[in-house]
C-alpha cells in the first residue's frame, strides 16, 4: 500500500466516499425530509438506524475534482464494487470514466466491505489509505448533499409535489452535469472540473475502461 500520494494527471488517484446523510432521510410515505439538526449515524451500523437515511456514493478524481455520484438509502445499500463498476464504465451521457491507478478507500468502507480489496487487486488498482483526520476531497460529499437538498427544494417549489427518491434519481445526471460544469475553486485556475479532467497532460497513460 502507498502511505502518501500525489496526482500528476487525472485518473491517477480516485477518492471513494460512501457516506450516510446526517440530514436527509426517507419518510414512510416515500417523501424526502431534511432535518437541520445533524443526526448521529455511521456507516458500520447504518442498517440498524431508526430512520431510512439517504446514502451518498461519491467517486472523485483527485487531480481535477471531477466526480461521479449516486444516491441510495440505508435500506437499499449498494456494494462498493457495483458502484465503482458503474463509475468506471463508459457512459453514453456523462464524461467521467476509467479505472484509476490508485484508490483512496476510507477505513469505514474497507471494514464494512473487506472483499473490496481483493476485487481492486484483480483490477490492478493500488489501495491508498486515507491520511489521518480530515483529508482532501471530503468537501465533495458536503457539496453533493447541498446539490441534492437544493434539487429537492426546487422540485417541491416548482412542481408543487413532494420529492421522492425516485424523482431525485431521475435528476441525478442533471445534478452531476451542473456540478462538473462549475468552475473549480483553486487559486490561479479558471476551469471547470470537466475541463480539468479532459485537459491533455504529458505522460498521461490511456484510460483503462471497465470491460
Amino acid at each position: 500500500m502507498l502511505n502518501h500520494y500525489r496526482s500528476p494527471y487525472p485518473n491517477y488517484i480516485h477518492q471513494l466516499f460512501i457516506t450516510p446523510s446526517k440530514h436527509l432521510y426517507v419518510l414512510k410515505d416515500k417523501r424526502l425530509k431534511w432535518q437541520s439538526k445533524a443526526l448521529e449515524v455511521k456507516l458500520d451500523s447504518i442498517e440498524d438506524a431508526e430512520r431510512e437515511h439517504l446514502v451518498y456514493y461519491v467517486l472523485a478524481d483527485h487531480t481535477s475534482a471531477a466526480f461521479y455520484a449516486e444516491v441510495g438509502t440505508s435500506k437499499t445499500l449498494v456494494h462498493p464494487t457495483e458502484f465503482l463498476t458503474r463509475a468506471w464504465s463508459q457512459k453514453p451521457d456523462f464524461f467521467f470514466h476509467g479505472i484509476p491507478e490508485n484508490l483512496i478507500v476510507p477505513t469505514a468502507v474497507s471494514k464494512k466491505y473487506p472483499n473490496v480489496e481483493g476485487w481492486l487487486q484483480q483490477l490492478g488498482v493500488r489501495i491508498v489509505p486515507p491520511p489521518s483526520g480530515f483529508y482532501a476531497g471530503i468537501h465533495q460529499v458536503k457539496n453533493w448533499e447541498k446539490d441534492v437538498a437544493n434539487h429537492i427544494s426546487f422540485h417541491e417549489y416548482l412542481e408543487k409535489t413532494p420529492c421522492t427518491l425516485e424523482v431525485l434519481r431521475s435528476k441525478n445526471l442533471r445534478m452531476l452535469e451542473m456540478a462538473n460544469d462549475s468552475q473549480i475553486n483553486r487559486p490561479g485556475i479558471r476551469m471547470t472540473r470537466k475541463q480539468l479532467w479532459e485537459l491533455p497532460v504529458e505522460g498521461r497513460p490511456p484510460l483503462r475502461v471497465m470491460a
